[in-house]
């Protein structure tokens, strides 16, 4: 059974939190504040805890960073449960190695959906032939809840994959003896039951050409190589999101990292405009911030948030509903950041029309 933390300073919130997740069979503790978080944690093990941001005597993200500097606090999942707007904390939060953000007020079936995500052990497998390279990935997941099993090339990729029922994701190096991670790729997809499982391909060849022939493989998403263990954490929070649900578990993509978004074939024309207008977007809004025109940043972030859904660009929205919060409360270095990530953003989506 599952013991959570759930750092909470509002006595509703506890009261309500406390009964969904008893309901679904958890164990909880609560602690007001983060001072008790950190002081329960000491004296207990949790699965997992769900910090609030705003507390009295010690925030969230100062109890987390203290929390991950205790040995026996490397590998608890920690989610940020929080009103604030994900989009402008993000950051700090994951700076504080916080797994994920759960947006408050939330609902029992979204909650359990993010809990769900970080609690079950599953195993992530790393195929590389690089001994050192494993090394490494495998001192990156050493913090996450996460097992690690290890390939040198793609032969032992499959055959762990028809072995290892818990794998869940794979970490895939492209180029490698014996068999490539192309070749690995569309036999993993070849499978009985393995269609959706998220592999990520880690190669040190950049642009279009490359990532469409990773796509082609069979691959869910790319990584450039050298990683690091953000962009590792950012992969291990999109992919092994429960499909379709709509959940308020956000997550950031480190800057560099390649997007992918699939788009139905009746707007692909359209689409090219709809991201040239954003960039235009980006550039006018870094003028209007140097003028104070806190109003017209605000209308831009607004429109943008309401369109960027029907295009299939959910993440554009997100960063307008950012840039236009902060436009309200005319936080300057607020919107700096929001539009900043919009515009990386911006230049690293990679535009594919959805398989019919």
């Amino acid at each position: 059974m599952f013991r959570i933390l759930l750092a909470e300073d509002n006595k509703d919130n506890q009261a309500m939190y406390r009964k969904m997740l008893e309901r679904a069979g958890y164990v909880i503790d609560i602690a007001e504040n983060g001072r008790e978080a950190v002081e329960a944690f000491r004296s207990s093990l949790y699965d997992l805890i769900l910090m609030d941001l705003q507390m009295p005597e010690m925030d969230g993200v100062e109890a987390a960073g203290q929390i991950r500097g205790l040995d026996s606090g490397k590998r608890v999942p920690i989610i940020a449960f929080t009103e604030l707007p994900p989009d402008l904390h993000r950051q700090a939060c994951l700076d504080q190695g916080m797994n994920d953000i759960l947006r408050k007020p939330c609902d029992e079936q979204t909650l359990l959906s993010c809990l769900e995500i970080w609690l079950p052990m599953r195993v992530i497998l790393v195929v590389d032939d690089m001994k050192e390279s494993r090394k490494l990935l495998k001192h990156y997941l050493e913090e996450t809840p996460y097992a690690f099993l290890s390939a040198k090339n793609g032969i032992e990729a499959i055959a762990a994959v028809k072995k290892e029922d818990r794998i869940s994701l794979i970490l895939m190096d492209m180029e490698m003896p014996v068999m490539d991670g192309y070749t690995a790729a569309r036999t993993i997809r070849s499978l009985s039951g393995k269609k959706d499982m998220p592999i990520i391909a880690m190669t040190a060849h950049e642009g279009e050409h490359e990532m469409q022939q990773c796509l082609r493989a069979g691959c869910t998403g790319y990584l450039s190589k050298p990683v690091t263990r953000q962009s590792i954490m950012r992969v291990i929070s999109q992919h092994l999101k429960g499909a379709g649900t709509d959940s308020h578990c956000d997550q950031v993509k480190e800057p560099g990292e390649k997007s992918v978004v699939e788009i139905d074939s009746d707007i692909a024309e359209l689409v090219p405009g709809f991201l040239n207008n954003r960039k235009k977007d980006a550039e006018k809004i870094s003028e209007l911030i140097a003028e104070g025109k806190f109003s017209e940043i605000r209308i831009i972030g607004h429109s943008m948030a309401g369109s960027a859904g029907a295009y299939g660009f959910p993440e554009i929205g997100k960063m307008g509903r950012a840039i236009e919060t902060a436009a309200l409360a005319s936080r300057t270095e607020d919107i700096k950041s929001a539009n900043s990530k919009l515009s990386e953003y911006l230049s690293a989506v990679i535009v594919v029309e959805k398989k019919v």
